[in-house]
């Protein structure tokens, strides 16, 4: 009875414990890498003191930047669909405005990735080339695979 009370503990303690331990070591995402990729790319190449600092200096100058208008974005598309009769022309305008901000985020995240990228030694480049043609080729291998079913959150409503 003993051993069985043993087999239990073990069971239901160490096992789910081992699991999580192992889920935590691939970052909690099943091995994935999502959210941003550059600075999972950045703790691969060996960055001096100085430059870590440059970086996360330079990452926080960008998410600074880009925080914001999702507030308002959503209070308009709310008014648009709340209203007696649809707008188009607003609704438009609306959509313009957020084609605007999703344009400038980009490039204000590509003027960040330079500025990092040439923060870097020549040699620390060279393996960021590598790592970011890496992450190129598994994108491509993923979106590869994913095929017509990937329609996005609106795909299960095309397909009735």
């Amino acid at each position: 009875m003993n051993k069985l009370f043993k087999s239990m503990v073990i069971a239901t303690v160490v096992l789910p414990l081992s699991i999580s331990t192992v889920y935590a070591k691939q970052g909690g995402k099943g091995g994935r890498s999502h959210g941003m990729p550059l600075q999972n790319m950045l703790q691969q190449v060996d960055l001096t003191e100085q430059q870590k600092v440059d970086l996360r200096s330079i990452m926080q100058s960008y998410r600074t930047a880009n925080q914001g208008s999702k507030g308002a974005f959503h209070a308009n598309r709310m008014a648009i669909l709340q209203a007696d009769e649809f707008d188009a022309q607003q609704a438009g305008s609306l959509i313009d405005a957020q084609d605007a901000l999703r344009k400038s985020k980009k490039l204000k995240k590509m003027q960040m990735m330079y500025e990092v990228y040439h923060s870097l030694t020549s040699e620390q480049q060279g393996k960021m080339d590598l790592l970011f043609g890496l992450h190129q080729q598994r994108m491509l291998n993923q979106n590869g695979n994913q095929g017509k079913g990937n329609r996005g959150r609106m795909g299960m409503m095309n397909n009735q």
